[in-house]
């Protein structure tokens, strides 16, 4: 369970990205459309299966982008007299 609630906050024991959640149930639906497109269920447009398949990956990964773009605070350095 620890696994899912660190996979979908901001960093570990922080507040919860609303991305990546909206992203993991976009993927989810993806993914059941995917399986019930093989089964032969009923035929999926390829054109809306890739723009929920982009939409997805981009809601998961504008986090991570974010953090690696994000400026890292300059550390401060120790005055000795």
């Amino acid at each position: 369970m620890r696994l899912f609630k660190d996979m979908h906050q901001e960093t570990r024991g922080s507040k919860y990205s609303s991305k990546k959640i909206w992203g993991s149930i976009i993927m989810a639906l993806v993914c059941i459309a995917f399986v019930t497109d093989g089964f032969h269920f009923y035929d999926t447009d390829h054109v809306l299966f890739n723009s929920m398949l982009i939409a997805g990956t981009t809601l998961i990964g504008l986090n991570t982008l974010n953090s690696i773009v994000k400026p890292k605070s300059p550390q401060k350095e120790k005055i000795e007299d």
